[in-house]
C-alpha cells in the first residue's frame, strides 16, 4: 500500500508542478506585457551528493521561471549511483522547488538564496519515497551567460550541490 502511494506521489509531484509553473508563468508574462521580452525559462546543469540512509552522487537538469520578484518556481531531475552497504546500485530523485532570491536584480556580484519544495528520492534499497528540501545556496558573478551556484541543505540526507545556470539579462 505505501509504495503504491509513494509511486502515486512521484506522477502527481511533476504534473503539479507544471501546472503551478505554467499559471505563474501567465500572470507574470501578463504583467510584463509593456517590458521588452527576455527568455523566461532558466536552464539548469547540477552535480549534488546526498548523504542520506543510502549515500548517492546525482547529475541533473532543471528549469526554473520567476513567479515574482523574488520567487523562482522549478524542477529539477537528476540520476546516479547510490552506495548501499558498499554495492553501487541506480540513484535519482525529482525535486520541486520554490527558491527566493535575495538579490533579484543582479545588484551584487555575489548574492545569497534560499529555496525548498518536496521531492522523490530513489536510492536502490528502499525505491522511491517522499522528502522535504529546504537549501542555502549563493549565485556568483555572471560569465558571459552562465551563472555559477553553491548548495547547502536537507533533502532525504545532507545535500551538498553545485550548479550552473543560464545567466539572465539584469536579474537573478
Amino acid at each position: 500500500m505505501r509504495a503504491a502511494a509513494i509511486a502515486r506521489w512521484s506522477l502527481v509531484l511533476p504534473i503539479a508542478m507544471i501546472a503551478v509553473m505554467a499559471s505563474a508563468s501567465r500572470d507574470v508574462q501578463a504583467q510584463r506585457a509593456n517590458r521588452p521580452r527576455t527568455p523566461r525559462a532558466q536552464p539548469e546543469v547540477r552535480a549534488d551528493f546526498v548523504d542520506a540512509r543510502v549515500p548517492a552522487a546525482h547529475v541533473g537538469v532543471g528549469v526554473s521561471i520567476p513567479a515574482s520578484t523574488y520567487v523562482r518556481l522549478g524542477v529539477v531531475a537528476a540520476a546516479g549511483q547510490a552506495w548501499p552497504d558498499g554495492r553501487r546500485t541506480a540513484a535519482g530523485r525529482i525535486d520541486g522547488l520554490a527558491r527566493f532570491v535575495v538579490d533579484p536584480q543582479r545588484e551584487f556580484r555575489w548574492a545569497p538564496y534560499a529555496s525548498g519544495g518536496i521531492g522523490a528520492i530513489y536510492d536502490g534499497e528502499e525505491h522511491w519515497r517522499g522528502v522535504l528540501i529546504g537549501a542555502l545556496g549563493i549565485e556568483g558573478p555572471a560569465s558571459g551567460h552562465i551563472v555559477p551556484a553553491f548548495e547547502v541543505g536537507f533533502g532525504g540526507g545532507v545535500r551538498v550541490g553545485i550548479g550552473l545556470r543560464r545567466a539572465m539579462a539584469g536579474r537573478r
